[in-house]
């Protein structure tokens, strides 16, 4: 079996476009559009390899963020795992040295090449994102007036029966705010955050508090929280994401800390009416997902329908208890 070799690759996003660039001729994978990068040197994190990378290949200085997600595929002569993360350009101007062109794509421009087999999973990871997070910028108001109205009092006892009165909760994507409301109204402290800024600044104005923009790709806290709520939040990371959120969510948590999340059941991911990606679970393929976490134990998975709109959804949830280290 061939040893996967780490390769590190740019998502560069500027006035909303991605930067893309085309292999030169003699090169390996020659004519394919890439997300730049290269092989990580021994001692290298993926961070410095990534700023190493883009200073030799493109001569420009750069500040590299979270992480995005990863592929691997094999090449037949070797299989390289690419790792892709956000990365802003700070200064220098684009010259080319490993490619003989490059571009900047629109969304609805991202499939107008012809991209390196590897490098297509994070193609559609990103569309996959930023699809969604164009849907909640768009329409904030109407979706926090929409899901406030929910009644969803009935899930919160099965999370709050593993926490003390004086708990710590994390609301990770807390939308309208309605579920920190009603965690404050209990006398709980509460830390509410969500990935989309005008979802943010909705759920900042009902709660009367401040709310932090924070993706679940840039979660980083430190044994900060007693609980994690991530109800309906976590079904738009998309699936090769979620084992690096999962351990995200473990740091965050104290040892014995509990996390609740969410999910539409389904055995295939979808896109709805609206636009929006969900990455869609069983109990089985989530409990094969939190096998393979070594941070959490599993409390309890399990599935119930519920109304939704003017229909009925089938939701698959998770209560997990982090290890003590």
């Amino acid at each position: 079996m061939k040893k996967p070799i780490d390769v590190t690759a740019a998502i560069i996003v500027k006035d909303n476009r991605v930067f893309a660039a085309r292999r030169k001729a003699g090169m390996h994978l020659a004519g394919f559009w890439e997300f730049p990068g290269g092989k990580l040197e021994v001692g290298e994190t993926p961070e410095q390899c990534l700023a190493r990378e883009l200073q030799e290949e493109l001569q420009i200085t750069t500040r590299v963020g979270a992480f995005v997600g990863v592929s691997v595929f094999d090449y037949g002569s070797k299989v390289v795992r690419l790792l892709a993360y956000q990365v802003e350009h700070l200064d220098g101007e684009f010259e080319l040295i490993d490619h003989d062109a490059m571009c900047w794509l629109d969304l609805d421009e991202l499939d107008s090449v012809e991209w390196a087999p590897a490098d297509i999973p994070l193609v559609e990871q990103y569309k996959a994102m930023a699809v969604t997070e164009a849907y909640y910028t768009a329409n904030a108001q109407a979706y926090c007036a929409e899901t406030r109205a929910f009644d969803v009092g009935d899930l919160y006892r099965p999370f709050l029966d593993q926490l003390t009165v004086d708990a710590h909760i994390l609301e990770l994507g807390c939308g309208s705010g309605r579920d920190s409301k009603a965690f404050m109204e209990m006398g709980y402290t509460v830390t509410p955050v969500d990935g989309n800024a005008e979802v943010a600044a909705c759920a900042e104005r009902y709660l009367g508090r401040p709310v932090a923009v924070t993706t679940f790709q840039t979660l980083d806290y430190h044994k900060a929280f007693d609980g994690v709520w991530a109800s309906a939040s976590l079904l738009h990371c998309p699936r090769p994401q979620l084992p690096d959120v999962l351990t995200r969510i473990s740091l965050a948590l104290k040892d014995g800390g509990i996390a609740y999340l969410s999910f539409k059941w389904g055995d295939a991911d979808s896109v709805d009416d609206r636009g929006r990606h969900f990455t869609n679970l069983t109990e089985d393929s989530l409990t094969g997902l939190i096998g393979d976490l070594t941070a959490f134990t599993v409390i309890k998975i399990w599935t119930e329908t519920k109304p939704l709109r003017d229909g009925e959804q089938q939701w698959v949830y998770a209560l997990l208890r982090k290890v003590a280290r």
